[in-house]
């Protein structure tokens, strides 16, 4: 039987089964999601357990169940085995195994979905191209995505996340990679790493833990690009690439030109290639970015005329995206930075909405986690950073800057301990027309607010 994603014979062939007849179009954790063809996967996290969900997988039209317990009350097709999440990384390590395709691995501290989701909008007129959806860039989603790439797939874009020391290895002994990108080490994960140089090398092992790669793509103008250089001399990859806004790189900005609403650049490229595009001025924090997926098209061969689709990259939702809605007849126009923060990318983000000269600001700024001892110091760093600037309001969210409340006399400035608070003080808050910029760690939960807001439309 013809199909376009692992067959069950190749599955029989790894478990050691005898199924027939059944085919197979991708995989899935999630049966709210589940498409039917899915393999569901019945995996036990910290707040659901998969096998609970084995009927309604079943409904949806799912074609296989690998479980821990059989559930004896549905006619689903089920593979008993040890560990489900095992067998999940173990199958997607065979079927990538199998596979022809060109993989490109993503990690860095911030950008990797924004990133993967800009490629896979300029390149979705060229024929067989994958990127990994949302932030499927873990143990539970990397794999499950693997399986869910089309065998005939000739390039595929995934995403690779880590908190720990030895997590991205683990991911790309499964992915295996082609080429990998680092596109930057910045103050994310401190939490669990003495310093920036811990940062590095763990992101250094998206190229150190694996010899399928021919490629290496590294941004010059990150934080410990020496020592991300060195690590790539120990290793037997046979092209490195690096990119730039200076001119010491392989792929760099000759000439920048500021219009209204778009940044003109000049880039030169190996082989005394130029290329000429535009980004929007809300992308400017993505230029870097930009030239990481410019350096990519060059390492695949793929045709760098692409790149000029960049301007017309969309927000992915909650990475700037601008949403227009109501609250008690005021008008709000919310810039939704919700998913995630970094020091870093707090202050990009800020200086770029404070560029677009917009009135009536009301910031809404949450916690930044995993910062480890060093908390106290960024968050008491962004509150005069955030002084500095032009706004009615400005709301800081979360148990961090709760703490530090005393410590800034400023009546347009007020603390909330949780989100909560803040729904619960939205009359009081909400007197007028606004623009907002909300941003914070994904814990604080600024979607919910978001997402309040949104309904009083509804």
């Amino acid at each position: 039987m013809k199909t376009s994603h692992i067959s069950i014979s190749e599955i029989n062939n790894l478990f050691n089964t005898k199924y027939s007849d059944i085919k197979i179009t991708g995989a899935s954790l999630d049966t709210r999601t589940l498409k039917k063809g899915n393999i569901f996967f019945a995996i036990k996290g910290k707040n659901n357990d998969g096998h609970k969900f084995i009927n309604q997988a079943e409904k949806k039209g799912a074609s296989i169940a690998f479980v821990k317990k059989i559930n004896s009350k549905s006619n689903l097709k089920q593979i008993k085995v040890k560990n489900t999440l095992s067998a999940l990384s173990s199958l997607a390590r065979y079927y990538r195994s199998l596979l022809n395709t060109q993989i490109i691995g993503i990690t860095g501290s911030v950008g990797k979905t924004g990133t993967k989701d800009a490629i896979s909008f300029i390149l979705k007129e060229h024929k067989n191209i994958f990127c990994s959806r949302q932030s499927y860039n873990n143990k539970y989603g990397m794999p499950l995505e693997i399986l869910n790439m089309p065998r005939k797939t000739k390039f595929g874009f995934f995403e690779l996340g880590m908190n720990h020391f030895g997590e991205i290895k683990s991911l790309v002994k499964i992915l295996k990679p082609n080429i990998s990108i680092i596109l930057n080490i910045e103050n994310v994960h401190l939490g669990n790493f003495k310093s920036l140089k811990e940062i590095a090398a763990a992101k250094s092992e998206i190229f150190t833990s694996s010899e399928n790669i021919d490629s290496l793509i590294l941004n010059k103008e990150t934080n410990h690009y020496n020592l991300l250089y060195r690590y790539y001399k120990n290793t037997k990859i046979k092209n490195i690439y690096n990119y730039s806004k200076k001119n010491n790189s392989n792929v760099y900005i000759i000439e920048r030109k500021v219009t209204k609403k778009i940044i003109q650049l000049k880039v030169s490229l190996p082989g005394d290639k130029l290329i000429s595009f535009g980004v929007r001025i809300d992308q400017e924090n993505l230029i870097d970015n930009c030239l990481a997926i410019l350096t990519c098209l060059h390492a695949l061969k793929i045709d760098h005329r692409f790149i000029k689709k960049f301007k017309n990259v969309p927000f992915t939702s909650g990475r700037g995206n601008m949403i227009r809605c109501k609250y008690n007849s005021h008008k709000l126009k919310l810039y939704d930075h919700s998913y995630n923060a970094s020091p870093i990318s707090m202050k990009q983000t800020i200086d770029i909405f404070d560029s677009l000269k917009e009135k009536n600001i009301v910031y809404l700024i949450g916690d930044m986690n995993e910062l480890g001892q060093k908390a106290s110091f960024y968050h008491s760093n962004l509150i005069k950073f955030l002084n500095k600037k032009k706004f009615e309001k400005c709301l800081f969210i979360g148990k961090h800057f709760k703490k530090l409340e005393n410590k800034i006399r400023n009546n347009k400035i007020s603390f909330y301990k949780d989100i909560n608070q803040v729904i619960d003080n939205l009359d009081e808050i909400m007197e007028s027309n606004y623009t907002i910029f909300a941003k914070g760690s994904n814990s604080i939960n600024i979607r919910r607010l978001i997402s309040h807001l949104k309904q009083e439309n509804v």
